[in-house]
């Protein structure tokens, strides 16, 4: 457990980070059919390649300002 709820916070979204790659490395291996239908299957149509550049992105912006601020 950590101290706070942003450092807990900030401990979810590493692993969140963790699963979306290992999604994003399953889905790589998929068929075109089978990929087609995992996008058809979100409810905006994005692929687990789009949704996790998102992810990396909000960890990193996150981590860049909670670095800033503990300067």
């Amino acid at each position: 457990m950590t101290m706070n709820a942003m450092e807990d916070f900030l401990y979810h979204l590493n692993r969140y980070v963790e699963a979306g790659t290992e999604m994003r490395s399953s889905y790589e291996h998929l068929t075109a059919a089978e990929k087609e239908r995992v996008k058809e299957a979100h409810p905006v149509g994005r692929s687990p390649e789009e949704i996790s550049k998102d992810v990396y992105k909000w960890h990193d912006n996150l981590f860049d300002k909670m670095d800033k601020t503990t300067k």
